[in-house]
């Protein structure tokens, strides 16, 4: 089988997804081409450290069609045509793309149409409690959606959505939205042994809780606030740590202003991917309080370094990596007494605390990039008929 993996741009976060496909691919002996569209991230502003390695390592089968440009930046043209170039140079049998409204995904999706003959897959974390959904906008996606043969989605809340824009539940898989756990558990602990030089370099409390997110409307970033403040674990030597930036950080610090939480609340910008593990390892506990999440890559990671977390209902790791009351708490989005509350739960309780981080570690060991690539070559031999060719060969053979 021919896979052909299409991104937008190849972050520190896809990279190890993407090296785990090719892994198990190499071994069954299918062929895997990647690729990039952009050489620039459009989210991230610092350099990735994982996708420069990456390319210093001359993988094979890699293209990079717009090296000079980010994701907001148009090049219908160039993007066009390396990608028919890509589709006649690799034949593939199955091509991946990320996203399904994508302007790749969508030339992909039109090729498709006209006659180009793969199977064609998305990749999302959608969920139907992301934001306000209207009736005409879905009718109008999954007419779009029908054109995809299957997806590849973050959990299970996804995989029922895709079910509502037509990808029936045999059609999809679950694992896009997975981190390298073994990397951030080693970093991590390495982390550790010298605590006291990392809590310098970055102007760490000795106690705190890390909230990772972008400072937008969504995030709740402000609910967070409020919480803490009326948790009143500052009292016992908690801060609040948050890390991230937006257009919304004036409001943030004009709230930590107004609420008098200068002293305990302390705000890092944009933190490099090898840098976070270190952070992770130091806090208490992760918080994500945000009015609806995809996923919550943090709070995996969060996981990984042994850190349990506190989350609204309507992320998407709710009651599917966080467990309330197992290895975390789910609240609800916008209740800041709830919240407050199970801040004080557990930032005093230690016992608690450490029986949550057991369980977070063994509950992530499972989303990891290999649950990807199994879950990305299980669901191509399902839609090609791969699978059942391989049991009727091997049957023959016995």
């Amino acid at each position: 089988m021919r896979l052909l993996f299409v991104i937008g741009n190849l972050s520190d976060y896809h990279v190890p997804r993407y090296e785990a496909l090719a892994k198990l691919a190499a071994t069954r002996g299918d062929k895997v081409a990647l690729v990039e569209v952009f050489g620039r991230s459009g989210v991230y502003g610092f350099p990735q450290e994982g996708r420069i390695a990456f390319f210093q390592g001359s993988p094979s089968d890699v293209t990079t069609l717009v090296e000079d440009a980010g994701e907001a930046d148009l090049h219908w043209w160039r993007i066009g045509r390396g990608l028919l170039k890509a589709l006649r140079r690799c034949r593939p049998d199955v091509v991946v793309t990320l996203g399904y409204n994508t302007y790749y995904s969508l030339f992909l999706r039109l090729l498709k149409f006209l006659g180009k003959r793969f199977t064609l897959i998305y990749m999302s974390d959608s969920k139907a409690d992301d934001g306000t959904r209207y009736t005409l906008k879905e009718r109008l996606k999954r007419v779009l959606v029908s054109g995809f043969d299957g997806a590849l989605v973050a959990g299970e809340k996804h995989r029922a959505y895709a079910r509502s824009l037509g990808i029936p539940m045999s059609r999809s898989r679950i694992g896009f939205d997975v981190i390298d756990v073994e990397y951030f558990s080693a970093a991590s602990r390495v982390a550790l042994t010298s605590a006291s030089t990392i809590r310098c370099n970055f102007g760490l409390r000795t106690r705190y809780v890390i909230c990772v997110s972008r400072f937008i409307k969504r995030k709740n970033v402000d609910v967070l606030i409020d919480a803490f403040c009326r948790s009143q674990v500052y009292a016992a030597g908690v801060s609040l740590l948050l890390v991230g930036q937006g257009p919304c950080a004036q409001e943030v610090r004009k709230t930590i202003d107004r609420l008098g939480m200068s002293r305990h609340i302390q705000i890092l910008g944009s933190v490099p991917y090898c840098e976070m593990p270190a952070l992770y390892s130091l806090a208490e506990f992760a918080v994500l309080p945000s009015a609806y999440d995809q996923w919550g890559l943090c709070v995996s990671e969060a996981f990984a370094a042994a850190k349990p977390a506190i989350v609204t209902r309507t992320c998407g790791v709710a009651n599917e990596l966080v467990l309330d009351g197992i290895n975390g708490f789910v609240v609800e989005p916008g209740d800041a007494a709830a919240l407050a509350d199970r801040l004080v739960r557990l930032a005093t309780d230690d016992a608690l605390r450490e029986r949550f981080s057991q369980n977070a570690v063994s509950t992530v060991r499972r989303w990891t990039p290999t649950l990807f690539a199994t879950n990305v070559i299980e669901l191509a031999d399902s839609l090609t008929g791969t699978a059942t060719s391989l049991a009727q060969s091997r049957g023959v053979a016995a």
